[in-house]
């Protein structure tokens, strides 16, 4: 896109003068934190328009140096997913939808500075987007955040054509909350964000089963009962989605779990109804409906209608996986 060369040169000085505003006399990063993090990210050269692309790109090339992570996309895929011609680079819905299907679970960390240190102390890398120029004429750009020194008072990151650029703790701030402090750690299922909250965190895995990649989920959904073993959600997310999967003796594991720690929880007793009338269980199956009650007329109907189901008799899964 063709720009008027004296706003161009214009913008060029205002975002100079941003990026050498004055330092804060205030220590930026708490005590409680470590004094610095470094995380060896893998460094691309930018590209033109696609700093989405070469986000995911480093930040996929680091787990792949440190798990057992592969990634699904080549470059070029990368590049088609995320560029949008119109626009001049990557929404961020382009950007998180590009890093699911390259087979990451992306978490969008809370809009806090302190979220994003916890994260770097984690040896988690985190997009960040950051508007270079005003609200007026925004300059987006996107960076692998690789880590942070509380001594010199700087953020580290993959930033243009060098890697780990260090850039004012106060000036980054102020770049980053143009775009409302948006920041998304992309971590490989069976690993859990530093900073996570368990609703959030099952967002982040349900969106990705949503995707098709469930066994992806479903390792994600163990990881998080790990941390939150008794999280009635989770284990109604991770059963629903060992069932989907005809795996019927992990999924009646997992709603009799959850029936454990909330006996009455209607979703779950019919789920488990339904899974016991299609394994030949139509009695017990029977028994368990009827305990299932809920004000929700809508969750009502559901039940309504396995209790139905299961007086005309199940259909008979062909196979059982375990």
């Amino acid at each position: 896109m063709k720009k008027n060369h004296r706003i161009h040169l214009l913008l060029a000085l205002a975002t100079l003068s941003i990026l050498n505003g004055c330092a804060s006399k205030e220590p930026l990063i708490s005590t409680e934190h470590n004094t610095s993090s470094g995380i060896k990210v893998p460094f691309v050269a930018p590209r033109s328009d696609l700093c989405g692309a070469t986000s995911i790109e480093m930040v996929s090339s680091y787990w792949q140096s440190i798990t057992h992570y592969t990634p699904s996309l080549s470059q070029k895929e990368l590049d088609a997913r995320t560029l949008i011609p119109t626009k001049g680079g990557t929404l961020q819905i382009e950007l998180v939808a590009t890093a699911r299907a390259n087979g990451l679970l992306v978490y969008t960390i809370a809009p806090t500075f302190d979220a994003l240190i916890y994260e770097l102390e984690k040896q988690h890398p985190v997009i960040v987007l950051l508007n270079r120029s005003y609200s007026w004429y925004p300059l987006w750009h996107y960076a692998p955040v690789t880590g942070y020194n509380k001594k010199d008072q700087t953020i580290l990151m993959h930033f243009s054509n060098q890697p780990n650029e260090a850039m004012n703790i106060a000036t980054f701030k102020r770049l980053w909350e143009r775009s409302g402090n948006w920041g998304v750690v992309l971590i490989p299922p069976g690993y859990m964000p530093a900073s996570a909250s368990s609703k959030a965190f099952l967002r982040s895995a349900y969106d990705l089963e949503k995707t098709g990649m469930r066994d992806n989920a479903i390792i994600a959904y163990r990881s998080a009962l790990q941390r939150w073993p008794k999280d009635v959600d989770i284990l109604f997310a991770l059963a629903n989605a060992y069932y989907h999967s005809n795996k019927f003796t992990a999924a009646e594991k997992y709603y009799r779990k959850l029936l454990s720690i909330e006996p009455l929880h209607p979703l779950a007793l019919n789920n488990l109804s339904d899974l016991l009338c299609h394994t030949s269980r139509r009695n017990e199956a029977m028994v368990i409906i009827k305990k299932a009650v809920s004000d929700d007329m809508e969750i009502q109907s559901i039940i309504n209608a396995t209790q139905k189901k299961i007086l005309k008799g199940c259909t008979l899964q062909a196979s059982q996986k375990n």
